[in-house]
């Protein structure tokens, strides 16, 4: 007879993730144990392993959480057809700047410890990725036609666009930025739409 799970048997895993995602963040994947998660969790090693069979099972768990709630959020603003492009556009940035500013450690996660993945957790993980970055394409195309006949620009002009959003979360995330920092993270997405758009020196 199978096992029955208890009534918290969820909750407990979202509590070992968030705990889990907190110590690869600050240690990275490598240098993070099982045994430093148990202890994180206030458990032992052994039962950590009846929530999650590995600690690879576990971080790639967190990964994709994120890489779903990622698109879940993005497509929709995109597919949006109530706005115009330029809208969509700066909106994408929001929310994206803006998940990534409060979701620091998973998007650390991605833009460092990919590699930990395996092959077959690398293919999911791209797919979703991916998702998010070539629904920009139309929006991307009504900005400029000429991305029409020049279809191989589409995913190095989305990736560039995605690029400058990804590592600007960094400059909310330093307690030494604090005092220097007079935009909001709508207002730096806004500048930053309006420089990948129209250029620097407009």
């Amino acid at each position: 007879m199978a096992r029955m799970q208890a009534q918290d048997y969820q909750s407990k895993r979202a509590r070992i993730k968030d705990s889990a995602t907190a110590l690869f963040a600050a240690k990275g994947y490598y240098g993070t144990s099982i045994v430093d998660i148990a202890k994180a969790c206030n458990t032992v090693k052994s039962r950590l392993y009846y929530y999650f069979p590995s600690k690879g099972q576990l971080f790639f768990e967190i990964i994709k959480d994120h890489a779903e709630f990622l698109a879940a959020s993005l497509l929709p603003i995109l597919e949006n057809k109530d706005t115009d492009a330029r809208q969509r556009l700066e909106q994408y940035a929001q929310a994206l700047l803006g998940m990534n500013v409060k979701y620091r450690d998973q998007h650390k996660l991605i833009l460092s410890d990919l590699g930990a993945l395996t092959d077959e957790q690398s293919r999911q993980i791209n797919f979703l990725l991916r998702r998010s970055v070539e629904a920009l394409y139309p929006v991307l195309t009504d900005l400029n036609p000429k991305l029409k006949t020049q279809s191989h620009l589409q995913f190095p002009t989305a990736m560039m666009f995605v690029g400058m959003i990804n590592w600007t979360h960094t400059w909310y995330s330093r307690p030494e930025n604090e005092s220097k920092r007079n935009l909001s993270v709508d207002e730096f997405a806004a500048l930053l739409c309006g420089t990948f758009l129209d250029g620097y020196s407009a």
